[in-house]
């Protein structure tokens, strides 16, 4: 008997374990794909936050300018709606300061601080269906000239 080859048996560690790439997968991929939708939100808000500073550095650059006519608030929230709106971003709320009291941007005078601040839900911006756990926050950009 002990000249018969021997056979080997399977043991519970050689069993082909079916199905576990599944079950990893079914764990891993949820978190991975929340991680991934979370930094392009992030990335996103980074992106509308410059758009929003660098429109209200238009409007503050439109209320400061002197011309012949001096630029109304009217004015500063137009010009930063249009860029706004070519960047593909609307629903923004535009005011304008004069020496840290909100005033109308006409009534600067020489050398007076204006101050163009620019607001903008989260909600209005996200990309998340449904919202984002943000979205009773706001973004925004704000910038600061003095009257020339």
């Amino acid at each position: 008997m002990s000249d018969l080859p021997r056979t080997p048996r399977r043991t519970a560690a050689r069993r082909p374990r079916r199905g576990t790439q599944t079950v990893e997968f079914a764990v891993v991929a949820p978190v991975l794909f929340f991680a991934f939708l979370g930094l392009i939100e992030v990335g996103r808000g980074l992106m509308v936050s410059e758009l929003l500073n660098h429109a209200a550095h238009i409007g503050a650059r439109k209320a400061v300018i002197q011309k012949s006519t001096s630029s109304s608030t009217a004015d500063v929230t137009s010009a930063v709606n249009t860029f706004l709106s070519s960047a593909g971003v609307s629903g923004a709320t535009t005011r304008v300061y004069v020496n840290d009291s909100e005033a109308d941007a006409n009534t600067a005078q020489q050398n007076d601080e204006v101050a163009v601040v620019v607001n903008i839900p989260v909600s209005s911006v996200t990309w998340v269906p449904g919202g984002s756990f943000l979205k009773n926050r706001s973004l925004y950009g704000r910038f600061l000239l003095r009257r020339e």
